[in-house]
């Protein structure tokens, strides 16, 4: 039909016939039945595409329901699984509460016996400490009497029951910094400040840190830079005690630090540093600096070698012999000897026990039983062997057969490098930890003002003196054991075998545990990890550089070279440090080099 509809209206197109119309009916009808089709056809698509559609959606709303089924079936079980979990932890915690409950009860009945048998302890020694003290001081009373020893002698052998402070003035290490170590540096750098003095933060941590090993340290610089003035200084401003002993250039064995036993006058010549040991021990509880000033001007491996293998004890005390015990015996008879005369003398003459050996020897019954019961002949005076006896007693009295190092005790040495005195020898630098002290001159004074400024505030509130016992300074231990996993030690080992060694320069393992040791007591005074390790190099490995550069190593390379190489090996390690440029161990090993050209090829440490 559409054909008909666009022929054109002029055409007068007449339909006649029957054919023509059942045609055009026929295919009206055909089109019509097509068209039909197709829609019907497209619309059972669409049914069909909706139904699988709705069948699509209808299954995955089901695996959704079924899913979500599933996951509420786990998270139900999860939940019963937590919940049991969690109920078994509450039975377990109520359990191991009820044991800690009973476990409480026995403690707690254990610590009141122990109080009990603590108290009982007590009162016994405070008997026997009455028992102790009323036996000296009738001995001693007796002794006094007899001429035999003074009073201040025998009041030094009562022992005293004081308090762990003592008479001790200021505010506790606790109280006032917290017993944070690495704050007392500031405190300290403030302090020295106020009387004039000024250090900068890095050098103090590195002295508080080495005062924290309890190893020997050596105070190394010119004349004049503070190396005493700090010992003393520091001492005062944490409440303790500093003794400069003042070394002579004739000193030559150890009896010119300790003393020697006089066998002609039966007494022993004692020293100042012997008696500094001796105030030390009777106040335990004070820290007390010893310094040997000038500690080169004798050779001190001739004076001080048979302290330094005492040091070396670290896990208990060392003890200083003095002289043989065998003196003290022949002492003690003699003295009981002569007690138990006078003793027999009065009661047989009816004189009290606070007769004189005046009021004896004016009597002439207890004078002749004295002679006689002493096997004295009657030309032999009673004052003779009086004196003699007092003489022993008092050397006795006044000095033990042996000392044990105090542990509040530090040792330290001042030393100068220059053409008056000695070079510090191998064996030395291998025990000893060195803190070099620049030209005070040269310091950056702004600098160090600008750190007083900084921590003032900080420091506002401790205004009393401080006052450290011992033990928070430092305890004398064992080393720390070799850890080769340790970066730090596995850095030491490397230069160790690759330029030490070939150097000529010992770096054993004492030095390394040393370092070990040293590196824990500066991370406790707030020191980083880099700068201790430089710290390290510059205490315990440049002060041992000494030599001609110009003579091969032992690997047959040029020395030279070597301290080159090393330096570049230290610069490498230390780059992002933010170590100070001028007073690096790197800085050293560098001017070390430079200097050496102007020296024939010297290369020393101290050279300036």
């Amino acid at each position: 039909m559409r054909p008909l509809a666009d022929l054109p209206a002029e055409w007068q197109v007449a339909v006649s016939g029957s054919e023509a119309v059942r045609r055009i009916s026929a295919l009206a009808r055909h089109e019509i039945e097509n068209h039909v089709r197709k829609v019907v056809m497209q619309e059972d698509e669409e049914l069909a595409r909706r139904h699988a559609d709705n069948v699509e959606t209808l299954s995955r709303l089901d695996a959704d329901r079924r899913q979500a089924q599933d996951d509420a079936r786990a998270a139900r079980a999860k939940i019963e699984a937590d919940l049991a979990k969690h109920r078994q932890r509450r039975d377990e915690a109520e359990r191991s509460a009820a044991d800690l409950q009973v476990q409480l009860g026995i403690e707690q009945e254990r610590f009141a016996a122990y109080k009990s048998t603590v108290e009982q302890e007590k009162q016994l020694m405070e008997i026997n400490y009455r028992r102790l003290t009323d036996l000296l001081t009738e001995k001693g009373n007796r002794l006094v009497a007899l001429g035999l020893a003074d009073a201040e002698d025998v009041a030094a052998l009562i022992p005293e029951m004081t308090g762990p402070e003592g008479e001790r003035s200021g505010v506790g290490f606790t109280d006032a910094l917290a017993g944070d170590y690495a704050r007392l540096a500031p405190l300290l750098q403030s302090r020295l400040a106020e009387a004039g003095l000024l250090y900068s933060q890095a050098q103090l941590r590195d002295f508080l840190a080495l005062l924290r090993t309890r190893d020997l340290i050596v105070l190394a610089g010119d004349s004049g830079s503070g190396k005493t003035s700090l010992v003393r200084a520091a001492a005062a401003a944490i409440g303790g005690v500093c003794t400069v002993i003042p070394v002579k250039p004739n000193w030559t064995g150890p009896e010119d630090l300790l003393g020697y036993y006089n066998p002609i006058e039966r007494s022993y010549q004692a020293t100042p540093f012997l008696l500094a040991l001796q105030a030390a021990s009777r106040s335990p509880h004070v820290p007390h600096f010893i310094c040997l000033d000038e500690m080169n001007l004798a050779r001190v491996e001739h004076y001080f070698a048979d302290f330094l293998s005492l040091l070396e004890s670290r896990s208990t005390s060392p003890e200083i012999h003095l002289y043989t015990a065998d003196e003290e015996r022949h002492v003690v008879v003699e003295q009981g000897i002569f007690l138990a005369v006078d003793a027999e003398a009065r009661r047989r003459t009816g004189l009290p026990d606070t007769a004189t050996l005046e009021e004896i020897l004016r009597h002439d019954q207890a004078n002749a039983e004295l002679h006689r019961l002493g096997g004295l002949a009657d030309n032999e005076s009673v004052l003779v062997h009086h004196t003699r006896l007092r003489r022993s007693l008092a050397a006795q009295l006044r000095m033990p057969t042996s000392l044990t190092l105090p542990e509040n005790v530090w040792i330290l040495g001042a030393v100068n490098m220059d053409d008056t005195t000695h070079q510090l020898s191998p064996k030395v630098l291998d025990r000893v930890q060195v803190l070099r002290f620049r030209n005070p001159m040269l310091a950056d004074w702004d600098a160090i003002e600008r750190e007083i400024r900084d921590v003032a505030s900080t420091l506002a509130s401790v205004t009393a003196s401080l006052r450290m016992m011992p033990h928070e300074l430092g305890q004398r231990a064992d080393y720390p054991a070799f850890d080769r996993s340790d970066v730090n030690v596995a850095f030491l080992l490397r230069i160790a075998r690759q330029y030490l060694d070939p150097l000529g320069v010992e770096f054993g393992l004492r030095a390394v545990r040393q370092s070990q040791g040293y590196i824990d007591a500066a991370t406790a005074a707030g020191i980083g990890s880099d700068e201790a390790l430089d710290n390290v190099v510059k205490h315990k490995i440049l002060p041992k550089i000494a030599f001609d550069s110009a003579r091969p190593a032992g690997n047959g390379r040029s020395r030279r070279e070597l301290l080159i190489d090393l330096s570049a090996e230290l610069g490498k390690r230390f780059e992002n440090a933010g170590l100070d440029p001028n007073t690096s161990s790197v800085a050293d090993l560098e001017r070390m080099i430079k200097f050496a050209e102007g020296n024939n090829g010297i290369v020393n440490y101290w050279l300036r």
